[in-house]
C-alpha cells in the first residue's frame, strides 16, 4: 500500500508582500496546480490515499471557486481516498464542515476519529488529547496532527504538540502539518513524527526543496517513507560579499557568481554583506534590474557596511569632513554613529540607502 502525506498548501494565500498582484495571482494558480499534480501522480502511481495534515486552504482568503476545484479533483478520483485534517488556517472553513461531501473524503473533528483502511488505521483530531488516544498495537497506526512542539508567538495552545505525550501510544507514523519544511523526529522505538513541509514555498522564509512524503507499507507490514520534491519554483536566499569591491562592474560580477546555478524560473533574494569602501556606491535599482532579467522574481537587500575611518576626516575641508566631525561630536552611541555615518555617506554618493 502507498500513501501520500502533504500539508500547508495555503490555497488562495494572497502572497502580495513580495510579488506584484499579477505574479501573486499566477503563483496562486501554480500552487493549486501543484496540488492537482499531487493528486494525478497519486492516481498514476496506484497510491491508495492522500493524507492532508492541515492548512489546505488559507481560510480568510479561500474562494468558492478554489474549493469547488478541489472538490472536483476529489470526486473525479473515486479510487483515491482523501483524509483531511483541518489546520489552524482552515479550521472552521466551509470545506472542513461540509455535510454533503464526496464519499472518498474523510474528515476529522475535535475528538479522536479513526478510519480502518486495509491493515492501516488512520486517526486524527483537531483538538488532540494524547491521554485519550487508544490504538491497537497490532495495526499500522498513522496519526494526523497539525501544530508544533513548542509554543511561540501567534501559536494557540491548541496547536502545540508535545511529542513526549505521544510516546508508547502504538503510533507508527505521525503525519504532521504546520511547519513548512520537511523534518522528522523519532518519538519512540516505533514512532516517527514527520512534517511534510509545504509543496510550494510562498515567501523567503520557505526556501529550499518543497514537496510531499510518500509512505509505503510492504507485504510484511513494514512502513517506510521518503520525501519527494514537487515544487514548480524554488525560493533561494543567498549572500553576496562585496568586501573590497572597487567598481560597479566587479559588483555585478560578484552578484552573478552568487546566483550562479539557480534556475531562471525560481525566486531569489540576494543579501549584500561585507564591508566596502566609502567611495563605492551600491546602485540597488540597477542591480535589481539585472536580477529581474534573470529570474522569475528577485529582490536585493544591502546589509553591507561602509568602511569609514573618522580620523581620516578630522581635518578634511569637505562636506563629508564636516558631516563626520558633527556626528562624532554628538552624544549618540557608537552604534548609532556608525549607522548615521553609513546613511549619510550613501546619501552623499547618491546611493539608495536600503535600510
Amino acid at each position: 500500500m502507498k500513501l501520500i502525506h502533504c500539508a500547508d498548501l495555503h490555497l488562495d494565500s494572497p502572497m502580495e508582500a513580495n510579488l506584484s498582484p499579477e505574479k501573486a495571482r499566477e503563483r496562486r494558480g501554480e500552487i493549486l496546480s501543484t496540488f492537482a499534480k499531487i493528486v494525478r501522480l497519486a492516481a498514476e502511481s496506484e497510491v491508495s490515499a492522500i493524507l492532508i495534515a492541515g492548512d489546505l486552504f488559507d481560510s480568510t482568503h479561500s474562494t468558492a471557486r478554489t474549493e469547488k476545484y478541489v472538490l472536483d479533483l476529489i470526486e473525479t478520483h473515486p479510487n483515491l481516498c482523501f483524509f483531511y485534517l483541518a489546520g489552524n488556517h482552515d479550521r472552521g472553513s466551509r470545506f472542513a464542515q461540509m455535510e454533503d461531501k464526496p464519499q472518498n473524503l474523510y474528515l476529522f473533528g475535535n475528538g479522536w476519529t479513526s478510519y480502518h483502511f486495509g491493515e492501516v488505521t488512520i486517526t486524527g483530531s483537531e483538538s488532540p488529547d494524547p491521554d485519550t488516544l487508544a490504538l491497537d498495537k497490532d495495526r499500522i497506526n498513522l496519526v494526523l496532527l497539525h501544530g508544533q512542539e513548542r509554543a511561540g508567538r501567534g501559536v494557540d495552545s491548541a496547536d502545540v504538540i508535545r511529542f513526549a505525550n505521544y510516546k508508547d501510544k502504538n503510533i507508527d507514523y505521525m503525519a504532521l502539518g504546520h511547519l513548512h519544511e520537511y523534518r522528522t523526529a523519532q518519538i519512540d522505538a516505533r514512532c516517527v513524527a514527520c512534517y511534510s513541509g509545504c509543496p510550494e514555498g510562498r515567501g523567503f522564509d520557505e526556501c529550499g526543496k518543497k514537496g510531499y512524503v510518500l509512505l509505503e507499507v510492504d507485504s510484511r507490514g513494514s512502513l517506510t517513507h521518503r520525501f519527494v520534491p514537487i515544487a514548480k519554483r524554488e525560493l533561494h536566499t543567498v549572500s553576496c560579499d562585496i568586501s573590497e569591491v572597487t567598481s560597479q562592474l566587479e559588483l555585478e560580477n560578484r552578484l552573478h557568481r552568487a546566483t550562479e546555478g539557480i534556475p531562471g524560473g525560481d525566486l531569489v533574494k540576494v543579501v549584500l554583506t561585507g564591508e566596502s569602501g566609502d567611495g563605492t556606491a551600491v546602485d540597488l535599482p540597477h542591480l535589481s534590474g539585472i536580477l529581474a532579467e534573470r529570474f522569475y522574481f528577485a529582490k536585493i537587500y544591502n546589509e553591507s557596511r561602509l568602511r569609514i575611518r573618522p580620523e581620516e576626516y578630522a581635518n578634511a575641508i569637505s562636506l563629508k569632513g564636516e558631516f563626520v566631525r558633527r556626528v562624532m561630536a554628538s552624544s549618540m552611541s557608537e552604534a548609532e554613529k556608525e549607522r548615521v555615518l553609513t546613511c549619510g555617506f550613501r546619501a552623499l554618493t547618491g546611493e539608495e540607502i536600503g535600510f
